[in-house]
């Protein structure tokens, strides 16, 4: 009757919960459902008789396929070992902490709310709390009857006074067996079905387990190949490794200070050097895992492989792995990595004018302290084993979520609560559910297409009163709210949203994964005014070298002067679009002072046309 949980978890990536275990039976009351339940398990005193536990199980995905192997010991504690060939994670809980190693061998130990909240809720599962009916902390109701596939089942539904999750059991009314779990958490649901019961020891258990992760689509398949009752299990396979593989040797000491990077669009750019070739990388906090762009990763010689979902910013993406060579950035050497392998070249060349062959996300990052010094465009990595912060900045507590940092902070006073670090995010967006709990969906602004690596998504961007983080008050940010339901990182409902770097470019920044904590510095351009755009114009590549309208936004001056999507850009006052410096060039024009007209010279359905833009304050 144990609950058995296991996340396997990749990043920018992409999440495979992995859910196995049984529980509940029938009847109107719900109690008496699963007294049933449990007799016909093989009663209580069998199932609490089962001390520790071993299993062996082969799991298999559209594309992958491995193995598992499970050891648990009651009271909550675990290990699991998922080794999918091209990504293996560990993760593990000793009954003080639970902790977990990233598919390259970086330990991080949970702290975040979330996650220890809901430790303690499925600890009390393995212990049949919920059987209690004066238990304090779960209550049971039966919802009615549903079928599975063919089979007529109770539903009981189980909530617990810790935080918002749902546990909803389905039990086969003839012989009450379970044959559907659903864990209906704030960001999702894992719907799991069981079949092939088996006894052991006395017990019966589920040898197979069809699961898929919502909303993001993943389907996995668990098969139990063996499963052993009370082995002798030494405890200490349950610690967290204190032997961590180190993967990376700074040339020069223990840091590697005044990296130049470009910080352009409000995205941090740096080169990195595989061999003897030079690209440029995205630095990404919120990247979950290191990616490569695939089509690059071809060129390198490398072949992705396997297939899953992730989710990204406002979307679900399709994920394939690689062997990512030794690579190096000034100061650091760095060994093979596992890597995620995602189309993310073709979003740049639309979006911008660089070549971007790559995201240096969570597992690059959290191998060091990072700082980052958005005004001189420096970064500085630092060994944590040395590092001691003695600067003028504010240090708070910003526990991973996942691999990404979580912070607090406040908009107008009134919007309160932890926010996604989102290095690799332009700016600030409120995640969809928070924007509709609190109203946001009706306020004034201007529409925008924003893009990730899940793609596009409609955003509303608002002028907001301050927003104060770490003790410092920044008046006039411009927020992005989700104008429609998503189903990314911005569907996150534990979380008030994502703050990106159009806050943070304010700041000096150190980011230390080791303590879970976050340094902001007053940098060079706090508070700073940067002239936003004024044109309410999109622009983006739709093929080759052809500069189009993306988005015209309605209200706006580019929707006044007749500009539409689709357009072709031909010049600007006269000068022809291939001698105005490419993209960005273009959205530079667009921020000059309210009142500048601009004559744009557009193709549309093969005729050349001429209009008429004046740029407007748009907040």
């Amino acid at each position: 009757m144990k609950r058995r949980k296991l996340v396997v978890g990749i990043a920018v990536a992409a999440t495979l919960l992995i859910v196995t275990g049984l529980c509940r039976a029938e009847s109107i009351d719900p109690y008496v459902v699963m007294e049933d339940h449990i007799e016909a398990l093989g009663g209580l005193d069998a199932v609490m008789a089962e001390k520790t536990s071993h299993l062996t199980a082969t799991i298999t995905l559209p594309g992958l396929s491995g193995t598992i192997e499970q050891w648990t010991m009651r009271p909550g504690m675990e290990r699991v070992e998922a080794d999918l060939l091209v990504i293996k994670q560990i993760v593990g809980d000793n009954g003080d902490v639970a902790w977990a190693l990233d598919t390259n061998g970086k330990l991080q130990i949970t702290r975040d709310e979330a996650a220890l909240k809901r430790r303690i809720v499925d600890t009390a599962f393995g212990e049949h709390e919920y059987l209690d009916r004066d238990s304090s902390l779960f209550s049971l109701s039966y919802d009615g009857t549903d079928d599975v596939g063919e089979v007529e089942c109770h539903v009981i539904r189980v909530a617990n006074s810790l935080n918002s999750d749902i546990t909803v059991f389905y039990i086969d009314t003839s012989i009450h067996l379970m044959v559907k779990q659903s864990d209906i958490h704030p960001d999702g649901v894992s719907d799991c079905v069981f079949s092939d019961y088996r006894e052991v020891s006395g017990v019966m258990h589920a040898f197979r387990a069809e699961t898929e992760i919502l909303p993001i689509g993943q389907k996995h398949t668990v098969v139990t190949t063996t499963y052993e009752v009370n082995p002798d299990i030494d405890p200490s396979i349950f610690d967290p490794p204190s032997d961590e593989t180190c993967d990376y040797v700074f040339t020069h000491g223990t840091n590697s200070e005044n990296v130049p990077m470009r910080f352009i669009e409000n995205h941090i750019y740096m080169n990195v050097i595989i061999g003897c070739r030079e690209s440029t990388w995205i630095l990404d906090t919120g990247a979950s895992m290191t990616v490569i762009d695939e089509t690059y990763a071809r060129e390198l010689g490398l072949e992705p492989e396997g297939h899953v979902k992730g989710g990204g910013a406002g979307n679900t993406i399709e994920v394939s792995f690689v062997d990512l060579p030794p690579f190096s950035i000034q100061g650091i050497e760095f060994g093979e990595q596992t890597a995620a392998a995602i189309d993310i070249a073709g979003l740049f060349e639309q979006t911008g004018d660089l070549e971007v062959a790559g995201i240096l996300g969570y597992d690059f990052l959290s191998r060091f302290v990072t700082r980052v010094d958005y005004a001189n465009e420096l970064l500085s990595f630092y060994d944590p084993s040395s590092f001691a912060y003695d600067g003028p900045g504010v240090m708070i507590d910003a526990p991973l979520s996942g691999n990404t940092f979580t912070v607090p902070m406040s908009v107008d006073g009134i919007y309160a609560g932890r926010w996604s670090l989102d290095l690799g995010a332009t700016g600030e967006t409120f995640h969809y559910p928070y924007a509709e709990a609190n109203g946001m969906l009706d306020l004034d602004g201007v529409d925008r297409i924003g893009f990730g690596a899940g793609g596009s998504f409609a955003v509303r961007g608002i002028r907001f009163e301050t927003v104060e983080i770490a003790g410092y008050v920044l008046n006039g940010p411009l927020i992005g709210v989700p104008t429609g339901e998503l189903k990314g990182a911005f569907s996150r409902s534990e979380l008030i949203g994502n703050l990106g770097n159009r806050t943070l470019r304010n700041f000096v920044v150190y980011l230390d994964y080791e303590r879970q904590q976050v340094v902001f510095e007053k940098g060079e351009d706090y508070a700073r005014q940067f002239p936003p755009d004024r044109s309410g114009l999109q622009f983006w590549r739709p093929e080759g070298d052809e500069i189009a309208v993306l988005f015209a936004a309605p209200g706006t001056p580019a929707e006044r002067a007749g500009l539409r999507e689709g357009d072709v850009i031909a010049a600007i006052n006269g000068i022809g679009v291939e001698h105005l410096g490419g993209l960005l060039a273009l959205r530079e024009l667009m921020r000059a002072d309210p009142g500048t007209r601009y004559e744009i010279g557009i193709v549309r359905e093969g005729r050349h046309k001429k209009l008429k833009l004046k740029l407007d304050d748009l907040f």
